[in-house]
């Protein structure tokens, strides 16, 4: 054989006596021809030729180099990881716990008993916290510091009562005499002997422990000439022609003085203030050739109640009957949505409630199908009460884990009910897999004692638990170190549920296990413990029809290389599918997708979006008591200026009291000349103008403003535009974070906030977190299963399965029309830690198995498919009614069965 050397590699061959070996001809001569030699034969062509040469032999050097590397590292992991699943089962084999418990059950249910009553005992620490702010903010994040800043500064004292009325034109008499009826029907509401005029916010609302009696009468004497009035706050189409508070001139009107009146209260701006401008209550609004306002197709109405008052939420519940709910007619074509401030929270306890009785109806599913498929349908095989009590071990495991957290400290957020689902798929699924180890035992360890039957048992089934209940701990124990409170609250107490689902399992259930035993060995009925002397079992309870089909049907199946190919191609194909629908999923969250979509919150919801879309999230700039309103004028107009530049806000609802005051100054006094003539003229402005009296509620004071008061805090109440993205959400509130350190002003006397920004920055946060979260479950399975399974093609299989089943459900999130928010990550994460769970003991029943792969795959279809396919059985009964669930389950179930058996 005959190569040309290039010169790369003259100093490395320089033996011509190494040769080649062909397992046809034998080893084989190797010459080598220098490149100088090359060069005078055949110049071009000996150098091409030696070129390629060179390549293919450094490729070779990789590829063999890759194999070493390959070769050497499976050595050194083998002769490590052997190691752990060896120790394993020799602790389980010499220690002999499986005997020791069938020996001695009692001692050791009473052990399990008392761990789980110490523990639970931590239930009288229970602290649930329902703070959005404290569940779902960072210790150091922005809006942590803001929330707390407003809370302590500036509490908000306004509950939102709001009606959308919808018609053709809600510009015509009869419409607007209809609104009238409603307007005088929610006036005579009397809610625990309280009415409108009780529970509305007023003008003196915002005065800290001040009221109108407690005005002097000079003062009130003083204030009657300039109109000072303390009525309730209310925003109203119909406040054009109301006089008095009466709405008779309302069923006088015809349509040419509706069209003239409203055209000249829109144009003129007949109200100055913002509560009482009428073109922002109108939507739709059509214009005639001449410019008259001839229709709109809806309108809203808001009433304003005081929070404070204890008897709001009553006069709420009353106010949504008589709106919505009474009989009162409407003229055709008109309807009503409304909602008011308790609506929400009220229909999210309600699906709170209802995801309670999804719970029983979990654990009732869960108990039916443990008994029917943990025991025989005859009279003495049943095992109903073993059932029972394998269930209660997740209920043991749930007082243990709850009470053992609120120890440590932790708290209960509005996401940890979804545990029990958790836990329930997980216990269960441990004791099917303990139960077929039982059942796989030959007939000759079928024969011998109760003791020695579950030592050997347990042999098996504590490895394959061991690395499972491992591996889902590991993958819940990452999530603790997150900044989100709840998420790491969650992740604590689901690794702690686990990890007493193991203890449990192992002392517990193995001790019930080993008194039923005996009871089968006595052949004492199933549920009154009779002895059945002559009993002999019917052929048909003898009948595992899941292994008949998964021996004669799965897995020969399967194993034909046409299936196997299809199996791989699909895979592939779904998989590359559902990586492009990763990139397309969003990241966008809606606190009203909780609600039924047929309740009155969500259609009212549904309305403002479509008639009223510039109705965004409401925000405010807070001032703090160290603004001084002489000296710090320019800095206030210049944070106006940027204001009215910002993009994300809606020009029509920046309404700063301080600018107003500017304009009203001007118009009747020359500029103040000190700090005390200064707030003389707000309190005048404040007070004693028309105009100036609806600002109040954006201000707090030290006292009554009157005399010798201080300003303690302020705000520039703003509405966001409409928003879809949280992109757009994280942009807004930047840019208003930015336009406060532009300003000089110092940042302990200027805040932005708004309720909405806590579920906008955790969205943002979230979304994060789920990437850091999933990645480092990921990369700690992977070195735990590594150790434990002992094989690192098995190993490899099982991440590639946990990997691929996390990017089909998160690519499947996007054709269920679903989105990257706080809910979805954390189903993500549970279903990353069920994927580990199947594919972890799918691939540690194959290492252990002997034969051909394909024989393997067969004997795993009978060792496995009941533990393993039955616990994801249970899984799916106990989320019956998650849809999310079910598809990420079915996906790794799809994944973990199928695919992972013949890629091994």
């Amino acid at each position: 054989m005959q190569i040309v050397l290039c010169d790369c590699l003259s100093d490395i061959l320089v033996d011509n006596s190494q040769v080649e070996s062909d397992p046809v001809k034998g080893p084989q001569k190797m010459t080598i021809i220098r490149p100088q030699e090359c060069s005078v034969r055949r110049p071009l062509k000996c150098w091409l030729y030696g070129r390629l040469h060179c390549l293919a032999r450094w490729t070779d050097c990789v590829y063999a180099g890759i194999s070493e590397i390959y070769i050497i590292c499976e050595r050194i992991t083998t002769s490590v990881v052997t190691v752990t699943p060896e120790m394993f089962q020799r602790t389980w084999q010499e220690i002999e716990t499986g005997k020791a418990i069938g020996t001695r059950p009692l001692p050791f249910l009473f052990l399990s008993l008392s761990i789980c009553l110490v523990s639970s005992l931590g239930l009288v620490l229970w602290k649930e916290e329902v703070d959005d702010v404290q569940l779902f903010m960072p210790v150091d994040s922005h809006v942590r510091h803001d929330a707390s800043w407003v809370e302590r500064n500036f509490r908000d004292e306004m509950r939102f009562e709001s009606v959308i009325v919808e018609a053709e034109n809600v510009l015509t008499p009869a419409v607007l005499a209809s609104i009238a009826e409603l307007e005088i029907a929610v006036r005579g509401i009397v809610a625990a002997g309280h009415n409108w005029t009780d529970v509305c916010a007023r003008y003196l609302t915002w005065f800290p422990n001040v009221n109108e009696s407690e005005v002097t009468d000079e003062l009130q004497e003083y204030m009657k000439d300039y109109e000072f009035q303390d009525s309730c706050i209310y925003q109203s189409v119909l406040r054009i022609w109301a006089s008095n508070g009466t709405m008779d001139n309302v069923f006088k009107l015809d349509q040419e003085t509706i069209i003239e009146n409203i055209t000249h209260a829109t144009s003129h701006g007949k109200f100055s203030d913002v509560l009482e401008k009428v073109e922002p209550l109108l939507s739709g609004i059509k214009w005639d050739s001449q410019g008259y306002i001839i229709g709109a197709k809806a309108t809203i109405l808001n009433w304003i109640l005081k929070k404070t008052n204890r008897w709001s939420p009553e006069w709420e519940l009353e106010f949504i009957q008589k709106v919505l709910f009474s009989n009162r007619t409407v003229p055709h074509g008109v309807k009503l949505y409304a909602v008011t401030t308790r609506s929400y929270l009220d229909f999210l306890h309600q699906v709170l409630q209802n995801n309670k009785t999804v719970l029983f109806a979990g654990f009732t599913l869960i108990i039916v199908y443990v008994v029917v498929m943990l025991g025989r349908f005859n009279s003495v095989e049943q095992r109903v009460y073993l059932s029972l009590l394998g269930v209660s071990v997740v209920g043991q495991s749930i007082l243990a884990s709850y009470g053992l957290c609120f120890y440590m400290g932790f708290f209960w957020g509005p996401i940890h009910p979804i545990l029990p689902f958790l836990l329930l798929g997980v216990g269960v699924d441990n004791s099917f897999v303990i139960m077929q180890c039982l059942d796989n035992l030959s007939n000759e360890d079928k024969a011998t004692s109760v003791p020695e039957r579950l030592g050997r048992a347990l042999q098996q089934a504590g490895v394959a638990i061991t690395i499972t209940s491992l591996t889902d701990i590991l993958a819940f124990a990452i999530g603790t170190s997150t900044i989100m409170p709840f998420l790491r609250s969650f992740c604590m107490f689901a690794a702690t549920g686990i990890f007493f689902l193991y203890v449990f399992e192992i002392l517990f259930f193995v001790s019930c296990l080993a008194i039923d035993e005996r009871r089968l060995q006595s052949r004492r009925d199933g549920c009154i413990c009779t002895v059945h002397r002559n009993w002999k079992p019917n052929d048909c309870s003898q009948r595992n029809i899941q292994k008949i089909v998964f021996n004669k049907y799965v897995g020969p199946v399967m194993m034909k290389t046409p299936v196997k190919v299809c199996v791989l191609v699909g895979t592939l194909l779904v998989f590359a599918l559902n990586v492009w629908f990763v990139f397309k999923v969003e990241q966008k969250f809606d606190p009203m997708w909780y609600l039924n979509s047929e309740s009155y919150p969500m259609q009212y919801n549904n309305k403002l979006n479509e008639h009223f879309p510039e109705y965004g999230k409401r925000a405010g700039i807070y001032l703090g008591s160290g603004i001084n309103y002489f000296t710090d004028k320019d800095k206030l107009c210049d944070l106006y200026a940027r204001l009215e530049r910002n993009p994300y806000i809606n020009q029509g609802t920046l309404d700063f009291w301080y600018m107003k005051f500017q304009n009203w100054l001007h118009e009747k006094y020359s500029l103040p000349t000190s700090e005390d003539e200064t707030m003389s003229y707000i309190s005048e402005f404040l007070l004693m103008s028309q105009n100036g009296q609806n600002y109040i509620k954006d201000i707090k004071f030290s006292a009554f403003p009157f005399g010798d008061y201080n300003i303690t805090a302020s705000q520039i109440p703003i509405q966001h535009i409409l928003m879809n993205t949280t992109t757009e959400q994280v942009k807004a509130m930047e840019s208003l974070r930015d336009i406060i350190r532009n300003v000089n002003i110092s940042s302990e006397n200027i805040v932005s906030y708004s309720h909405e920004y806590v579920s906008w920055t955790a969205n943002k946060i979230i979304g994060d977190e789920l990437l850091r979260n999933l990645g480092l479950t990921i990369c700690a399975v992977a070195i735990v299963t590594l150790i434990l399974i002992q094989n690192l093609q098995t190993s490899f299989w099982v991440i590639c399965c946990v990997i691929f089943t996390v990017v089909d459900v998160v690519g499947s999130m996007y054709w269920l029309g679903l989105t990257i928010e706080i809910s979805t990550s954390i189903m993500i994460l549970l279903c990353a830690g069920l994927a580990v769970d199947y594919s972890a003991h799918i691939g540690n029943e194959f290492t252990r198995l002997q034969g051909t792969r394909d024989e393997g795959h067969n004997m795993k279809s009978r060792g496995v498919q009941s533990g393993d396919i039955r616990g994801c059985d249970v899984t799916k009964v106990a989320d019956i009614a998650v849809e999310m669930w079910w598809s990420a389950i079915f996906i790794g179930r799809a994944d973990q069965a199928l695919c992972h058996p013949v890629v091994e």
